[in-house]
């Protein structure tokens, strides 16, 4: 089965993505770097999580069963039984689904998650590696439904964190609708565009991070 990243992104769609990095770089001097992972996370606990909450409500439907059916010598432990375990086999199935399972680990935890691997993200491209501390990393996580950016230092002092906010939303909005490429696109250009209006230009045509968007299945 292909992963969402086959799914969501063509090899033209990447091409295009590079070629819109490359462009908008000619408007400032910072270094945007696209990073699109499959999961920040295994999510580990999805399967049991659901598992659990499935027979809890297996179990309780079951037990008004009995309550209103029962009696007159039917064995109604074996409902209680069997209600048990058809809702922990539903809720395991259930997890499979990708709006289950980001139900059953919450926004807190994917946010927390999106955030650890994102930092990770910035680190292992060495989005730090610029002469003056002008990386951008526009990060998404396809099945945690999440878009962050994050900004080096040499930007930060010049544009504050809440700037990016409204990037953010335009690029999740258009992952939503699902014309992932067009809203990649588009928030490339909009942080260049954002930069230059703070004063950050090109200083000289010199690409010190690959413009290739990142792909990761991990």
């Amino acid at each position: 089965m292909p992963g969402r990243i086959n799914t969501f992104f063509s090899e033209a769609d990447r091409e295009a993505i590079r070629a819109a990095t490359a462009e908008a770089e000619h408007k400032t001097a910072a270094e945007l770097v696209v990073y699109v992972t499959e999961r920040c996370d295994p999510h580990a606990e999805v399967g049991w999580k659901a598992a659990l909450i499935g027979g809890a409500v297996g179990a309780m439907c079951a037990a008004f069963a009995v309550w209103r059916f029962g009696g007159w010598g039917a064995p109604d432990y074996l409902w209680m039984l069997i209600g048990l375990q058809l809702g922990l086999l539903i809720g395991w199935v259930a997890s499979r689904f990708d709006a289950v399972a980001r139900r059953s680990i919450g926004d807190e935890a994917l946010d927390s998650r999106v955030a650890g691997r994102a930092a990770e993200a910035f680190l292992e491209e060495q989005v730090f590696a610029t002469r003056d501390r002008t990386g951008v990393l526009v990060f998404v996580a396809l099945f945690e439904h999440r878009v962050l950016v994050l900004a080096d230092e040499g930007i930060n002092e010049r544009v504050v964190d809440g700037a990016w906010d409204e990037i953010s939303g335009e690029l999740a909005l258009g992952l939503r609708r699902g014309t992932p490429v067009p809203a990649l696109i588009h928030a490339i250009h909009r942080c260049a565009d954002l930069l230059a209006a703070q004063g950050i230009s090109p200083l000289d045509p010199a690409n010190e991070l690959s413009d290739e968007p990142r792909f990761r299945r991990d």
